[in-house]
């Protein structure tokens, strides 16, 4: 089934999808954080989305912060007003990982929609090998 990541940010809102063999994740777009919600809506209806994955930004300890706390509050938001289950999964690294990525970094460019296909990549590879699952309600099946 086709997924989508959610990177939520302050301001941004990164997005990226997987292919519906969950193979392969790529950017979709990045969006203002205040547009999130109906961003997400929109693409879970036009792409047949099945699932959606919410980075959760933990602390290098693994602790949840404030940060956390609002990816949070807007998977809870998703998981009420979509009909398709919400995980929550460790995003820590996945911004260094994508600064890292090589893609040129224009003055104003945001790597968030690379950063949420890291995060969906990593999900998504867990899910074919076994090895793990996102956290949360209705995180690994529809």
């Amino acid at each position: 089934m086709r997924w989508l990541a959610v990177d939520p940010g302050e301001r941004y809102v990164g997005l990226a999808i997987c292919d519906p063999d969950e193979r392969v994740a790529v950017p979709l777009e990045v969006v203002a954080a205040s547009a999130a919600f109906p961003a997400v809506r929109a693409i879970v209806d036009r792409e047949g989305v099945g699932g959606v994955v919410v980075g959760l930004p933990l602390t290098e300890r693994g602790e949840e912060g404030e940060a956390a706390r609002m990816a949070r509050r807007l998977g809870e938001r998703l998981r009420r007003g979509l009909a398709v289950p919400v995980a929550f999964a460790d995003e820590r690294f996945t911004s260094a990982a994508a600064a890292r990525a090589g893609r040129p970094a224009a003055r104003g460019d945001r790597r968030d929609d690379l950063a949420a296909a890291i995060l969906l990549q990593q999900f998504i590879d867990e899910r074919r090998s076994g090895a793990g699952r996102g956290e949360g309600e209705g995180d690994a099946t529809p």
